[in-house]
């Protein structure tokens, strides 16, 4: 097997044709659904269009692995479909006086909120336009357990240097904004840091993190130059593994209380993404995973966009090896790929590759680990659509081109690693069945 991919990686002519052929038939895509101007990628919110469907939600994980567990949160709003938000782009720094400044500021956040209101009595609650849930592993055989809520949108205030959001973000100015959740959220983030408390229930995980480890300079995520057109869905990895000062997890229903942090030679990590677009998409595995100990990171997100009708198979990814100065990043114009998924037996082979770079991603997780479905942003709301794992093992093998051949230079387990599937790539393509209890 490996002397059949190693022929196969040193046919270049092959290689270069294959890659070729992908960015021409991508790029005549993009071109074709190309009717709005370009937006730029970052991890600050964005402004919310006139009309939907629009979507925008942030992820983070906490990896401890001195106490075997892992802990994140996930929130988002939905604008649904055919449903008029209010015009927020006033122009309110083109005004002189101060209190016509903070007057006009006002008069958007109230816009703002009644646009959300609006939209949720529109749709009869039926499909929720925020949302917020917990993921909790303790420990690497139990499943991952997700306390949920659902909130009413004019519960949620989303503001930029302590103001509403009246500009998309872009790829110079550093983050500096705030989401709040009713009492239930918080959620800032800095140029240097990230602070975060949420409350669930009876559950409540608060933290703070230093400066993130961004994934590429000048504030390049995965998508590379295509964060600036106008796809169905955007993807940003803000930071692989960002140092944790310190974190705190409370049941106060069975008294559990976990404080954990950094040490000196005890690191704790985070991980942070940003989702924004129309909507998820009809089938996907994402996963995620560090070694901090080896200085090793990577994640990845394939599966089956639709633009125009079509079914388009797609992936973005990145591996990371800072100890052997490996950087592989690859996106549907600079590479192809093969995605070999498993929902039923929690598992997924992603081999992506390019010019000079490959690598097989082979994650595993053990199927009772997989969470109950977690809610995803489709174009009328919130919707069961996914579930994950965060005690996956993730093996990873890099081949890169010296000369005219490829040859293996990284080999690495990756342990605690996160491991998703969406949609029909869930197991039968659909939920699992559950018992949930919403807060």
């Amino acid at each position: 097997m490996g002397k059949l991919f190693q022929q196969s990686m040193d046919n270049l002519p092959g290689v270069l044709v294959m890659c070729s052929s992908v960015k021409f038939s991508f790029i005549a895509l993009l071109m074709i659904t190309m009717i709005n101007p370009c937006i730029c990628n970052q991890m600050d919110p964005h402004v919310y269009p006139n009309r939907g469907p629009f979507f925008e939600g942030w992820y983070l994980r906490i990896i401890d692995p001195g106490e075997n567990l892992s802990l994140g949160f996930l929130f988002g709003l939905v604008l649904p479909i055919e449903q008029h938000s209010q015009q927020y782009q006033k122009h309110c720094h083109k005004l002189v006086n101060q209190l016509e400044i903070k007057r006009c500021l006002n008069e958007v956040l109230q816009m703002q909120k009644h646009a959300y209101d609006s939209n949720l009595k529109a749709h009869n609650s039926s499909f929720p336009l925020v949302y917020t849930s917990l993921l909790l592993s303790f420990n690497s055989t139990t499943k991952l357990d997700t306390p949920t809520g659902f909130f009413n949108p004019d519960d949620c205030s989303v503001t930029k240097d302590g103001r509403p959001v009246t500009k998309n973000p872009d790829d110079l100015t550093p983050p500096n904004f705030e989401a709040v959740i009713s009492q239930n959220l918080s959620f800032a983030v800095t140029e240097n840091k990230t602070m975060f408390s949420v409350t669930v229930g009876n559950h409540i995980f608060k933290g703070f993190t230093f400066a993130p480890v961004p994934w590429g300079p000048g504030g390049e995520g995965p998508e590379s130059w295509l964060e600036k057109m106008p796809l169905p869905i955007h993807w940003f990895v803000y930071s692989l593994h960002s140092t944790v000062r310190y974190y705190e997890y409370v049941n106060l229903e069975s008294g559990k209380i976990i404080r954990g942090g950094s040490k000196p030679g005890a690191p704790v990590i985070a991980h942070m993404e940003k989702n924004w677009g129309k909507s998820f998409p009809k089938a996907w595995v994402w996963a995620e995973g560090v070694d901090i100990a080896a200085n090793v990171a990577f994640s990845f997100s394939s599966g089956v966009i639709t633009e125009l009708g079509m079914d388009i198979d797609a992936q973005l990814s990145g591996y990371r090896n800072g100890k052997k100065n490996i950087s592989c990043s690859f996106n549907p114009v600079n590479s192809v790929h093969t995605l070999v998924q498993d929902g039923c037996s929690g598992t997924a082979v992603l081999t992506v590759k390019c010019l000079d770079c490959a690598v097989t991603f082979d994650l595993s997780a053990p199927p009772d680990t997989l969470s109950y479905c977690l809610a995803t942003p489709q174009v009328v709301g919130f919707k069961k659509g996914c579930v994950e794992s965060y005690v996956a093992t993730a093996r990873v093998t890099v081949h890169q081109r010296r000369g005219v051949s490829m040859v293996l230079t990284d080999s690495h387990t990756i342990n605690q690693a996160a491991l998703e599937f969406g949609e029909k790539y869930m197991c039968n393509g659909s939920c699992p069945p559950e018992v949930y209890v919403y807060w």
